[in-house]
């Protein structure tokens, strides 16, 4: 099980940089998607008692809260909604 561990880690590094360098709303659409699934991923991980597998899931949760952020991120900064002009 070990062995598939590392792959699968390469794999969803190599995805996340894809998504990263994008552009605009595929930026957005890619980073949420892969985000909600690598959480997901890393939140089932937690479910084995292998301290592999579940610092493992930690940091798939950590990775896709990243992108997750990123995703939620605004396209157009010149507006700030906080600010009343």
């Amino acid at each position: 099980m070990y062995a598939l561990l590392l792959p699968f880690w390469v794999l969803c590094i190599q995805f996340a940089f894809h998504a990263l360098s994008l552009k605009g709303v595929e930026k957005q659409n890619e980073c949420l998607i892969l985000g909600i699934i690598i959480t997901t991923i890393g939140i089932v991980s937690l479910v084995s008692r292998d301290v592999v597998f579940t610092v493992s899931g930690f940091v798939l949760m950590m990775f896709g809260f990243r992108l997750i952020s990123t995703g939620l991120d605004r396209i157009d900064k010149r507006k700030f909604p906080d600010r009343h002009e």
